[in-house]
């Protein structure tokens, strides 16, 4: 055989050898399959390690899960109290409080609201306290220990109490507090308002007002407290009258008086004239 021979023999077993052995790298590789460019997202191959099935969940016992805790019934709301149909009007102006019930009034009484300075509070309230044996702890007395002689009337718990006497808290009976430190009492009533913010009135007013009126009772106070020179003012014309008119029936009973006296003077009879006796002198027994 010649040299050309060799050589094709040579490239024919060399090609189906170079086949062989691509073959075998082949089925060696796995093929990665080549997809089209597109605009859609192409998914993600997981590695082959990972691409194995997940362990199955083994699912837990009924005992094993701790029962929920039971929720708590909501405590039941009290009812709400009806309002009281029981109201009370104080009118500063004319120095009067009324009872009403359903708006209808059943009883009044005089008062002694707060004088200058301590005004009793205006609007719209209601009962928050009842007391019947209420004691000040702002207001009240000094008096001394042993006698108990009243030293100063009219002093405040912040005034600095003398040695040998001691402050005495004022009394304040059938107690309504219907805003903050104000409320109706029974005390003094001099005609004018005179208290330190309260509404004072008579005991047995007081009682009526206190048993009748509830805790939630509204209380509505309007008007404006009349000073007391007003009130001084006022009356000074009447009691001018009443002394002039009492003058003038002073002076007609003395002029009445004159008159009489003097008719009764001209109406006496004349005396009768007098003899004057003449003094004789020694000389008158001569003869001239």
């Amino acid at each position: 055989m010649n040299i050309f021979g060799r050589s094709v023999l040579v490239f024919i077993f060399g090609s189906a050898a170079l086949a062989q052995i691509a073959q075998a790298q082949n089925a060696a590789t796995p093929s990665v399959p080549i997809v089209a460019p597109s605009s859609a997202v192409s998914p993600v191959l997981a590695p082959p390690e990972l691409s194995a099935p997940a362990a199955p969940i083994t699912p837990l016992s009924p005992d094993a899960v701790a029962p929920a805790a039971p929720i708590a019934p909501a405590a039941p709301q009290p009812p709400l109290k009806p309002k009281s149909n029981i109201s009370i009007e104080i009118d500063l102006q004319k120095q009067h409080a009324y009872l009403l019930r359903d708006g209808r009034k059943i009883a009044e009484s005089p008062i002694s609201s707060g004088r200058f300075g301590h005004l009793t509070p205006r609007g719209d309230f209601s009962v928050i306290e009842k007391d019947p044996n209420h004691f000040s702890s702002l207001y009240g007395k000094i008096v001394e220990k042993g006698s108990g002689r009243v030293v100063v009337s009219g002093a405040d718990a912040a005034m600095p109490v003398p040695r040998g006497c001691k402050f005495v808290p004022a009394p304040m009976k059938y107690f309504l507090r219907f805003e903050g430190a104000a409320g109706m009492h029974a005390g003094i009533l001099p005609g004018y308002p005179a208290s330190h913010g309260c509404v004072r009135m008579p005991a047995e007013k007081a009682k009526l007002f206190y048993t009748t009126a509830e805790v939630g009772s509204s209380v509505h106070v309007f008007g404006d407290a009349p000073v007391r020179s007003t009130l001084r003012v006022a009356a000074s014309p009447r009691k001018t009258t009443v002394h002039t008119a009492a003058r003038q029936t002073e002076q007609q009973q003395q002029q009445t008086q004159q008159h009489a006296e003097s008719e009764e003077i001209a109406t006496q009879p004349e005396p009768p004239p007098q003899q004057v006796a003449t003094r004789r002198s020694w000389f008158s027994f001569f003869p001239r």
